[in-house]
Parts: structure tokens; sequence; C-alpha cells
């Protein structure tokens, strides 16, 4: 019985655990993301199909089988990968923060906030009673996120 092909594929998906924790580029993460649930899952049905012909398999093989079905992390892992591979649905996102702060260091009063989006370009419309407020904004750096997704008109929250 062979089963480097799926030692290969766990082996590529520690790689890109390692690489999803030290890159600073989002494109970079998301595509190890990518590879690693593409990896974990390639490497259980390679070894199933392997292994299903052995006696005792099926026996050794159910309780973790049911495990996949009901542990939230695993069957959010496997519907995420589902999910990324057939294009449905993002699974993972690097959210926007921002602070704004007048330039003074002084507080500041808000009535409310709006924003827009157009033609590629964020405007925020603060509403203040503040006079000759001189503002700042600073784009906050945050770490990628795994999201709430649809896959197959289900939803699956990240556990």
């Amino acid at each position: 019985m062979n089963l480097s092909g799926p030692k290969k594929d766990l082996d590529i998906a520690n790689k890109a655990i390692d690489c999803m924790k030290s890159t600073t580029d989002f494109s970079e993460f998301q595509e190890s993301w990518e590879n690693f649930l593409f990896r974990i899952e390639r490497a259980w049905e390679f070894t199933e199909r392997t292994l299903k012909s052995k006696k005792g398999f099926q026996k050794w093989h159910k309780p973790y089988t049911d495990l996949r079905k009901k542990d939230p992390l695993l069957v959010f892992l496997r519907q995420a990968r589902n999910a990324e591979m057939h294009s449905v649905s993002p699974t993972v996102t690097k959210p926007l923060k921002m602070s704004v702060v007048d330039k003074s260091g002084r507080g500041f009063q808000l009535n409310s906030i709006s924003s827009r989006l157009e033609n590629g370009t964020l405007t925020i419309d603060l509403d203040s009673p503040d006079i000759l407020l001189d503002l700042d904004t600073r784009i906050v750096p945050t770490d990628p996120e795994v999201v709430r997704f649809k896959n197959r008109g289900k939803w699956y929250n990240p556990p």
C-alpha cells in the first residue's frame, strides 16, 4: 500500500500553513489558504480510495467519516474547499480598517457617518458639530479573516 501521495499533499498543506503565518501579502495568503484546503481534502480522498478495499478499513474509517460530518471545523474546511474550488464564494477576506483622528490630538464629536464607493474611490462623510477640525485618516493593518459563506444553499459560519 502506497500512501506517498497523501503524505506529499499533507506536507504541502503544512507548507501552506507556514506561508499563511509568515506572509504580509493578502494575495499570497489567499493562494496558500486555497492550496491548504485543496491538499487536505485530496489527501483524505486519495487515502480513502487507496485503502477502501483493505480488510478492516470500513470499521476503522467509519468514526472518522462521522466526525467529518459532525465536527464544525472539519465541516467548515471541507465546505470552504468546495466554495473556493468551484468559485461559489470567497471564504477569506482582509477587512479594511481606518482610524480618523484630529491632527491636534483632541477629541471630536460625530453626529453621523456615511460612505459610498464610486469608481473605486471610497468617500466617507463625517458630520460633526465641531468646527475647524483637521482630520487625518490612517489605514490600520489587519489580519485576514475567514468569513461566513454560502455553498449549495446552506450558510457556513467559521467555527
